[in-house]
């Protein structure tokens, strides 16, 4: 939809999209909708152990559920078809779908299971995304009995014709379905007219893959600091290279001990601004998300679940006595907001051009106390 043209490294101009579409981009709206327990408690999935997600993936659902389809996600279904039933500008017709996202494919089917189980009228209108390679046979065609598939089960390949089903809710990785999609409805609009970021991503300190390209952004700055420690450190290239080497491997054992968001640190000598970076990361991952939901130039409505999301907003939520407020140093969810406020600054032409609509709809988040 909006495209930045590159020439020897510096942007020559955008494809811009037409301005009714950035006018109904802006008119997405954005909630903070955290759930709590039976004692009023907020659920937090992100940075739990991982024995208790599947618990509290079950108890999320049922909360958004509620007594066999009472809560959230059918007054969002209900809202999303009035929407659609009154719609003039044709933005929300045949798109009462909603896309719930989680961080992996057993999140996705614990979610959905719940969701299922608690919601009977629903049963076959639930949806999980599994991988490609999972291939279901028959013990007719090749003559042995395989494990028949999950309920619900959506195939991935098959994710861009899940507008022409009867599905209603899918559940997916977010990672599985952040770019390369175009999930559309008869009308060639999103089919989505709700994202719920059922719990907060975050990168594995073990993924090797992430870690490298980490580094290879850190080798980037280090070679554009001409002051940085490795340069005013012995003598000759040789001496340089294994101060680097032994910066390097400090950096990569820093990066496998990082556990909470609240307590990550910068570190100004390895030019590492871990909060600022997770924030960028995530940005990034939000905004190829909710790109499956603005396919046609369409707004949408998007729910962070996850209490995680911003810790003080959400116990301010149970106990309303509670002023402290979220800042950046508390909270990804205001960390990720701020980063996608600066890349739409005026300052910022080509961010402005790329993102001013979607910061529009961010910065009018309801529920969140910033």
């Amino acid at each position: 939809m909006r495209f930045a043209c590159f020439h020897v490294g510096n942007p020559q101009g955008v494809l811009m999209p037409e301005q009714g579409a950035r006018d109904a981009i802006a008119q997405s709206n954005f909630k903070f909708l955290p759930q709590f327990d039976q004692k009023n408690k907020p659920l937090r999935i992100s940075g739990s152990p991982e024995r208790q997600k599947m618990g509290l993936f079950q108890e999320i659902a049922r909360s958004l559920v509620g007594s066999n389809g009472t809560e959230h996600l059918e007054q969002e279904l209900r809202e999303l078809k009035r929407l659609g039933e009154n719609d003039l500008s044709n933005y929300w017709s045949d798109r009462a779908r909603l896309l719930l996202l989680v961080n992996s494919y057993d999140q996705a089917r614990w979610a959905a299971n719940e969701i299922r189980n608690c919601w009977s009228s629903m049963q076959d209108l639930v949806y999980h995304l599994v991988p490609d390679n999972i291939d279901v046979y028959s013990d007719d065609e090749l003559g042995k009995l395989v494990r028949p598939p999950d309920k619900g089960a959506f195939n991935r390949a098959n994710i861009e014709t899940f507008g022409q089903t009867n599905g209603k809710i899918l559940i997916a990785p977010m990672n599985a379905i952040g770019r390369g999609f175009n999930i559309l409805n008869a009308n060639g609009k999103a089919a989505f007219g709700a994202v719920y970021f059922l719990t907060r991503p975050y990168p594995h300190p073990h993924d090797t893959q992430a870690i490298a390209q980490e580094m290879n952004r850190r080798a980037l700055d280090w070679v554009d600091k001409a002051d940085f420690l490795a340069w005013q450190q012995g003598d000759g290239i040789v001496q340089r290279a294994e101060k680097v080497r032994q910066l390097a491997a400090r950096y990569w054992r820093s990066v496998e001990q990082r556990s909470y968001y609240k307590i990550l640190r910068d570190n100004e000598e390895l030019l590492a601004f871990r909060r600022f970076d997770l924030a960028a990361t995530t940005a990034g991952l939000v905004i190829q998300a909710v790109g499956r939901l603005l396919r046609g130039g369409v707004p949408f409505r998007g729910y962070f679940v996850d209490a995680a999301w911003a810790p003080n907003s959400a116990a301010r939520k149970a106990d309303p006595e509670l002023s402290e407020p979220d800042t950046e140093q508390t909270s990804l969810l205001v960390a990720m907001l701020l980063r996608i406020c600066d890349y739409a600054s005026e300052e910022n032409t080509v961010g402005n051009a790329l993102y001013k609509p979607l910061a529009d709809a961010l910065e009018r988040i309801e529920d969140l106390h910033w």
